[in-house]
């Protein structure tokens, strides 16, 4: 079973649940797989077991159960879980649900503003920051190719009149231009692994005060 696999069969086992914390679930599963990436993939299944392990234990969390690994048994999920919690549930779902946190966050939010607006701003700062710091390593990494390129030209331009000076003009612009595409090839790749990264953790960082725990 691969990870395209194992999210369809988990996605198709959590189908009776509300789409809301569906969909948290899901997308839990689905960040730990690409936080650990490709090669690791098969670990990670390993780490996770079945499909079917993997959605009782949503299930359980989700119907304020407690899940014992040693005793599980998917076909007896709903005798186990679903039939001894569901006043449980109903009982303590009011105190769980996203419009009451939303509420709560959103009060602490204001009567905290000075220190949550200052917090925000520095997240926000160091943010621009990490994002403007890797563009002007592209940027700068893309000028020393064309530097590089446009000494090259240049020296075979003046080859005409002054050969040996020519000669070390092509020489630096070769030696520029290779230096600038190497640099610009990593720095472009280290955009592309730090920025989604990063909108991850930002996507995970608003997800938590409402799925903290999804699993």
């Amino acid at each position: 079973m691969n990870r395209k696999e194992f999210m369809a069969e988990l996605e198709r086992l959590l189908a009776d649940m509300p789409e809301e914390e569906r969909q948290a679930a899901v997308q839990y599963y689905a960040d730990y797989f690409a936080d650990a990436g490709e090669e690791n993939e098969a670990e990670v299944i390993r780490e996770l077991g079945s499909p079917e392990k993997a959605a009782e234990s949503i299930k359980a969390d989700y119907y304020g159960t407690e899940f014992n690994e040693s005793e599980y048994d998917n076909k007896d999920y709903m005798k186990k879980y679903g039939q001894r919690s569901s006043e449980r549930r109903d009982s303590s779902r009011p105190w769980t649900s996203n419009t009451l946190k939303l509420i709560l966050i959103i009060a602490i939010a204001i009567i905290l503003w000075p220190v949550t607006l200052g917090i925000a701003l520095t997240a926000f700062g160091i943010a621009v920051t990490v994002v403007c710091f890797f563009a002007v390593l592209v940027i700068a990494a893309v000028s020393v190719m064309i530097a590089g390129g446009v000494t090259v030209i240049v020296g075979i331009v003046a080859g005409i009149a002054v050969p040996p000076a020519a000669l070390v003009a092509v020489g630096i612009g070769i030696l520029l231009f290779v230096l600038g595409v190497i640099a610009t090839v990593g720095s472009v790749k280290l955009c592309i692994v730090v920025y989604p990264a990063m909108l991850r953790g930002f996507v995970n960082l608003c997800r938590r005060p409402f799925y903290g725990k999804a699993v």
